[in-house]
């Protein structure tokens, strides 16, 4: 891969990370906006816990990729799996310092967890670009990917309606599981 496409595949990460961050910001509200309609909490968070706001990563980051990939899709190696490795890295650096910190600490700062959030957003585009720049890997690993994507779409859409009662289904600031 030449160093062009290199260049303007990090340019889309860089967008993405502004691009990403909107939509998300957006994602976050739109349950409440939307006057906490049950329906639309499958694929929006439904409260305050670290579960539902993975579906803040996961949904905002496929709406800018399939918007991504019409102009750098076709120019890189491997998107389907970068992707899947950008959302994972993010999903795991939330979860990690979210944890790290609420516990270190024993309180919940807002200005914490939007900063862990941009944090595993830049990490995460960096990631995803990174793996687009790798020789092509074996076709099937794309498969695996999808596979895993829904999946995951699938259990955030199972424990939002039947949330396990442990802590990262937990809203601490309203004190409850899953639906309001």
């Amino acid at each position: 891969m030449d160093t062009r496409v290199r260049g303007y595949i990090f340019q889309w990460a860089l967008l993405g990370i502004l691009g990403v961050a909107v939509i998300a910001t957006l994602w976050h509200f739109l349950f409440f906006l939307t006057g906490e309609f049950a329906v639309i909490g499958a694929i929006v968070p439904v409260n305050n816990s670290v579960w539902e706001h993975f579906k803040v990563i996961l949904y905002p980051m496929l709406l800018f990729s399939i918007i991504e990939y019409r102009y750098i899709g076709y120019h890189t190696n491997n998107y389907i799996i970068a992707k899947t490795v950008a959302i994972f890295a993010m999903l795991l650096l939330i979860g990690a310092v979210f944890y790290t910190y609420f516990y270190a600490t024993g309180t919940q700062i807002a200005a914490a967890d939007i900063s862990i959030f941009v944090g595993a957003l830049v990490i995460g585009q960096l990631v995803g670009a990174w793996v687009m720049t790798f020789d092509p890997l074996p076709k099937y690993l794309n498969f695996i990917a999808i596979g895993i994507l829904v999946a995951l779409a699938i259990l955030l859409i199972v424990f939002t309606y039947n949330p396990l009662h442990v802590r990262i289904f937990f809203d601490t600031a309203a004190g409850l599981y899953g639906l309001p």
